[in-house]
């Protein structure tokens, strides 16, 4: 695991420290003689100086910790400081039941200490374990922190008693002239464990940042395992063993004190600095704030006079800010709102209005305010403004407001202009109908003498001239009548009733088989196929879609004219006529759904572009909606909607 990039320089320096004693340990084990024995009196005194540093950390701890506890609470902090209190009371009776030491209770001797010391070890060792997996942040109270002081000092007091009253506990450990006992590694050992343990703990969170000195403690861990190493291989009290692990002990207590000193008992000033960071950086987003805000920004003493201006105010007023520093809001409003503005913000401590404002060359404008009181940290009760200027926002509703007022006159006038247009190209319509009606029947009349009186003496070619004459004659009457259909479809009043589809179908095709007995065509049309809509105008619609049919099946000898109906996923009914004949141009079916459209072959019927542009209409009267699907070689399908007809119960 790599651990996190804050912990890496600092893991490398301790591991430093650890490699160093490691190193000495090491050559001491490989180099025999480099070992050495110290006179008795000077190893006590030099075992008396590391317990008694020993001790002074310990309570250290124990003081820093009780005081970080009141002010943060966390349960870690708490056991830290409660079990080094009571390692303080157990170095200490291990000191002065040391040999060479004078007699405390009951003579001084090597075995009897060593209880002292594994006793400590073991709860340093599980004070870092317990530290190393439980949550940093849980916190608790101060009936928990004496609980733990309690047991701390109980287990302390308890393994001095018992130590320094049972005789046999002498031997459990050492034994002179054999050396150290298999009890005293074992328990050696296990010490090891679990400082090695916690180390580990220690390190797995080290893969990312935590609120708490991981470090130290993952240095204090690892040098309490190498101390306890030293102490299972010395053979006697004086040699370089007991030296070397004394030492490293008092390095592992100095890091637990770097954790809890310069850690915890720093933390309040490092908060205070990250503090101060925050409070510029929230000056500064307030100071971009108020220099760039688009509104107005006016900050006033408790008589109105203004302190604080943004330049938007400067600009808002047309004044300068140092000018309005001299001036209050008397000087920029005579309002008579102004004092009902004010009370409400005196009674509530926020108030929003709107007021008519003086600019400084005495023009005034129409300004939104919003305002709040509040007491500075000197006590002087002070106001903050926020002013916009919604003239323009004003005017706007207004012209909205005369719109509106005005829409409704508007709309009927320009009904009425629509309609008057209407009936304008309707009259012209008819007009023309019959302006058109007198030529021609003088053309058909002249061309029909012509054929009488000179049909013998004419040849193939003037025959044929007068045939394109006639043809001529009778395709523009069929126009003129689809003109004169087309505006009375326009014109006509709606008349919406249930309809019977399927006799209005067989009516049209009535209609067609009498204009062509000879045909032989199959049509198909469903029973009882209803609908809404008006009679008249829908037997136009059937009688143009049916005589379009017929038409384009002529020259098919298997002629099929479908009418039916199918389901529709909007609600409405989709009635349609298919046929299986030529089918139809692309421009013919643009037709159907464009009203300007024509016929763009001489195959194509003269009459078809206004037929169907007279069946759009009447569909769209209704509501519905038409549209052709060519299929080519196939026919095509043309389909309509219209509302269905009402269920009976």
């Amino acid at each position: 695991m790599i651990p996190h990039a804050l912990y890496r320089r600092p893991l490398m320096l301790v591991s430093g420290v650890w490699l160093v004693n490691a190193a000495l340990l090491l050559a001491f084990v490989l180099v025999p003689s480099l070992h050495f024995e110290l006179p008795a009196a000077v190893h006590t005194n030099l075992h008396t100086l590391f317990e008694t540093v020993s001790i002074i950390v310990s309570m250290l701890v124990f003081s820093a910790g009780w005081f970080t506890f009141s002010r943060e609470g966390r349960s870690n902090v708490a056991l830290l400081c409660t079990i080094f209190f009571g390692v303080a009371i157990l170095d200490f009776v291990h000191l002065l039941s040391y040999e060479g030491m004078p007699a405390f209770f009951i003579p001084a001797k090597d075995g009897k200490s060593i209880s002292f010391f594994l006793a400590a070890r073991l709860l340093v060792a599980g004070a870092l374990l317990a530290i190393a997996f439980q949550p940093w942040n849980r916190r608790i109270g101060n009936t928990e922190r004496h609980w733990l002081l309690g047991l701390s000092l109980v287990f302390a007091l308890g393994v001095s008693v018992y130590g320094l009253v049972e005789p046999a506990i002498k031997t459990w450990f050492f034994v002179p002239g054999s050396g150290l006992t298999t009890t005293k590694i074992t328990v050696e050992y296990f010490v090891i464990v679990l400082n090695l343990a916690a180390a580990a703990g220690f390190y797995l969170r080290m893969r990312k940042p935590q609120p708490y000195p991981l470090i130290p403690l993952f240095a204090a861990a690892c040098l309490m395992a190498l101390s306890e190493l030293c102490f299972t291989l010395y053979a006697t009290f004086h040699d370089q063993y007991s030296m070397v692990g004394h030492v490293i002990k008092v390095e592992a207590y100095l890091f637990v004190f770097r954790a809890i000193f310069i850690e915890f008992l720093e933390g309040p000033y490092r908060q205070l600095e990250s503090a101060r960071a925050d409070l510029v950086e929230s000056e500064e987003k307030y100071r971009l704030l108020f220099e760039n805000s688009p509104d107005a920004y006016l900050m006033a003493n408790a008589d109105g006079s203004f302190h604080t201006a943004n330049p938007a105010a400067s600009a808002m007023f047309g004044i300068t800010r140092q000018d309005l520093w001299r001036i209050g809001r008397n000087d920029v409003t005579s309002d008579p709102r102004l004092a009902g503005f004010l009370e409400e913000r005196s009674r509530t401590g926020f108030a929003r209005g709107e007021l008519v404002l003086r600019r400084g060359d005495g023009t005034t404008f129409l300004a939104e305010l919003s305002s709040s009181s509040y007491t500075d940290s000197r006590g002087r009760q002070m106001s903050s403004t926020f002013i916009r200027d919604i003239t323009a926002k004003r005017q706007a509703e207004e012209e909205v407001l005369r719109l509106n007022a005005t829409l409704e006159h508007r709309v009927r006038d320009r009904t009425a202009e629509l309609q008057t247009a209407n009936e304008d190209l309707e009259r012209f319509s008819h007009v023309m109908a019959h302006d058109l009606r007198s030529p021609l029947v003088a053309i058909e009349g002249f061309a029909g003498l012509l054929r009488r009186g000179c049909g013998e003496s004419m040849d193939d070619k003037q025959k044929h001239y007068l045939d394109r004459i006639q043809a001529g004659v009778a395709r523009m009457a069929e126009m003129i009548d689809a003109l004169l259909e087309l505006a009375d479809v326009s014109r006509a009043p709606l008349n919406t009733q249930t309809l019977d589809l399927s006799a209005i179908a067989d009516k049209a095709l009535s209609a067609c088989r009498q204009r062509d007995p000879q045909r032989q065509v199959k049509a198909v049309v469903e029973n009882s196929l209803l609908g809404q809509g008006d009679a008249r105008l829908i037997a136009t619609v059937m009688g143009n879609l049916i005589g379009n049919a017929w038409k384009h099946t002529a020259r098919n000898p298997e002629a099929e004219i479908v009418v039916g109906v199918e389901p529709s996923a909007q609600g409405r009914v989709v009635y349609f006529v298919r046929d299986n004949g030529s089918g139809m141009t692309s421009g013919a079916v643009e037709t159907a759904a464009d009203e300007s459209g024509t016929p763009r072959s001489p195959t194509e019927s003269p009459r078809a572009g206004v037929v169907l542009a007279s069946v759009r209409r009447i569909i769209g009267r209704h509501g519905g909606t038409v549209w052709a699907e060519p299929v080519p070689g196939q026919g095509v399908v043309f389909r309509f909607t219209l509302e269905p007809a009402p269920v009976r119960g």
